[in-house]
């Protein structure tokens, strides 16, 4: 199947609750971008391929497409409506496969140029490049201390203070040492800059791409609920709304003096790698047993 998308594909990447989903719509405005809510199946199936045989026998792909259908996150965004659709394309292979189901996603906008947000695909960001190499990424920071005081609202994310931190530390690093092996396929930009030079950092990423910049895509909180499934907009609410400067550095008043000093020990580095300013907390016995 040869693909009738020009451009190659990109994919927004980060540690959850980094600002993934905002950048997603604001890009998602422009007129020749499509990038749904999140795939979530392109590396699971992937890794699970060898069950399915050769992509290229009819009954083979109708079997693994069948199943990517029953993806909880595919079923939440609507992704394939229509099967039929996708296997007019008879893909032969899994890059054809998933090519087929993104094209058709951008085609049914009327849009030119396909993307995924993704972040639960962050750790295999060499898995996606295997399937696309020319696949450009783009990775959002936010500071940690943030990101934590976000994702401990999160009823399904782990209340685990310590892993939180190691979590956004990995997978953080990770990423900036991929991209220094991948560059110019790669952009590195802070969830803060998106929020308080929304216009400036949204030229950088389009300038990245290669697209022209719109101001149609700081419209988005115009239309952005529309476009996030209603069982996922109760984790979203900030992100389908106008940047928000004061949600900024909540982790220092948000977050305990021993929880403080944790994330400090376990990814102290880290936030200075990303240039986040870094608070000075006494080591006491206080604050280590404070939670």
């Amino acid at each position: 199947m040869d693909s009738s998308m020009s451009k190659p594909p990109f994919f927004i990447l980060g540690s959850q609750r980094s600002g993934t989903t905002m950048l997603r719509l604001m890009l998602n405005g422009h007129p020749n971008l499509a990038i749904p809510h999140e795939t979530g199946f392109i590396t699971p199936f992937l890794k699970s391929l060898g069950e399915y045989g050769d992509l290229g026998v009819k009954e083979n792909r109708e079997r693994i497409l069948d199943d990517i259908c029953r993806h909880k996150l595919v079923v939440r965004g609507d992704l394939i409506p229509d099967k039929g659709r996708i296997l007019a394309h008879e893909p032969s292979t899994y890059r054809d496969l998933v090519s087929a189901v993104l094209e058709d996603f951008a085609e049914r906008q009327g849009k030119t140029r396909w993307g995924d947000k993704t972040p639960y695909y962050t750790p295999d960001v060499d898995v996606l490049r295997g399937l696309y190499p020319d696949a450009q990424i783009i990775h959002i920071v936010r500071d940690g201390r943030d990101v934590a005081v976000s994702q401990k609202t999160i009823e399904w994310m782990s209340n685990n203070f310590p892993s939180l931190a190691r979590d956004w530390a990995w997978k953080t690093t990770l990423l900036h040492k991929v991209g220094a092996c991948i560059a110019p396929d790669y952009l590195e930009i802070r969830y803060e800059d998106l929020v308080l030079e929304p216009e400036a950092t949204l030229r950088t990423v389009c300038a990245f791409l290669g697209e022209s910049y719109t101001e149609r895509m700081l419209d988005y909180p115009e239309y952005a609920g529309s476009l996030v499934p209603a069982e996922s907009l109760k984790w979203h609410s900030n992100s389908v709304s106008a940047p928000d400067p004061s949600k900024l550095g909540t982790w220092k008043t948000k977050l305990s003096p021993g929880e403080k000093m944790i994330f400090d020990e376990i990814a102290g580095e880290t936030l200075s790698l990303f240039g986040y300013e870094r608070e000075s907390v006494p080591r006491s016995w206080r604050t280590q047993a404070s939670k």
